[in-house]
């Protein structure tokens, strides 16, 4: 059928998150060529720039190589797409896009600096995110990062979900009413307001546990805000073991493009408190059996969060259609989506 690239700034085949992603959309993308496809990886180059960098070198290198289309994950790919456009090369970019006035906002909240100068100085943004503008088309997996890609100034955008790989054997959840996050610490996650939330509820026999790369050092965040019996477990090896030992899972988020443990959990039949701020929200909304069971709260609303997670401390939830719903979001049930841009775009 012809040839294809796919290149990301993430590293392909991790466990969750952008790894995950990466892995599937490459697959699909080599299933559908027919062949083997180029794939180009760059986990290790500098934010934001060094991919790109990288990218362009080798295709300069390579003049005479033309790929068919060429599918970019996240990241900054301005002058490698600059490149591929002037070849003739299709481009798909898939942009998990999240809205960078409230992660600035958010960042100011912790006393962090928001040190991004290609959000916040107009040139460099404009280098940024011109590599988007410039695609045949940009995929998001949810419509609140529709929405904010088309504010950027996108024109072709789609949603396509993001997917999960397998269904886990349904284990019974604890006895002793236990909440959990799983996922990266930092702000724009709305870990404070779940840590509000926590204090609020001032329980003594629940536990909350916070799970994930880098949220060990959360101790003082937890000692400023949060409550009693909450556990800092940092990365965990096996992402079942944090679903199967919780009764009800949150998604704090103050904006993230998606938020992939909302379906998890689901899938470990676990019940959902999803804020609104977290694109996974269409996964809760889009189902009225299983809205029933999962809530959906205001983002950075920790008074919410605490009512709403207060509701689960003796509400039966049916762990089975949760799990069914999970299941629609197989990866191999999202891929005639991802098809039909393939095809539309060549």
């Amino acid at each position: 059928m012809g040839s294809a690239l796919y290149i990301t700034a993430d590293a392909i085949g991790t466990a969750t998150g952008g790894g995950s992603v990466t892995y599937h959309e490459s697959r699909f993308l080599s299933r559908f060529f027919g062949s083997e496809i180029e794939i180009w990886q760059f986990p290790e180059a500098a934010r934001p720039w060094g991919a790109d960098d990288v990218a362009a070198q080798r295709l300069a290198e390579r003049p005479e190589y033309k790929p068919d289309l060429a599918h970019f994950y996240a990241g900054s790919f301005t002058r490698t797409v600059q490149i591929l456009k002037r070849r003739g090369t299709k481009i798909v970019y898939t942009a998990a896009a999240h809205d960078i006035g409230v992660s600035r906002e958010e960042h100011e909240k912790l006393g962090l600096p928001f040190d991004y100068p290609h959000l916040t100085d107009p040139d460099q943004w404009d280098a940024y995110v011109r590599g988007y503008l410039l695609a045949d088309v940009v995929i998001c997996p949810s419509l609140y990062s529709q929405a904010t890609m088309i504010g950027y100034g996108c024109e072709e955008v789609t949603v396509i979900p993001h997917g999960i790989a397998e269904l886990p054997p349904l284990k019974l959840a604890p006895s002793r009413f236990s909440v959990a996050y799983l996922g990266q610490p930092g702000p724009d996650k709305g870990l404070i307001y779940l840590l509000q939330a926590w204090k609020q509820l001032n329980y003594h026999d629940a536990t909350l546990t916070i799970a994930g790369y880098g949220t060990e050092h959360l101790l003082g965040l937890v000692r400023s805000a949060g409550g009693g019996n909450i556990y800092l477990r940092g990365r965990v090896d096996d992402i079942a073991d944090v679903y199967n030992n919780c009764r009800l899972y949150v998604q704090p988020s103050a904006s993230e493009g998606f938020g992939i443990e909302v379906l998890e959990a689901m899938a470990h039949g676990r019940p959902v408190v999803c804020s609104k701020g977290a694109g996974a929200v269409d996964v809760v909304r889009d189902s009225d059996a299983v809205h029933a069971q999962c809530a959906v709260v205001p983002a950075r609303d920790a008074g919410a969060l605490a009512n709403a997670i207060a509701t689960y401390t003796a509400r039966e939830v049916d762990a089975k259609v949760l799990r069914a719903h999970a299941g629609q979001f197989l990866w191999e049930y999202i891929e005639p989506q991802y098809r039909r841009v393939y095809s539309d775009v060549l």
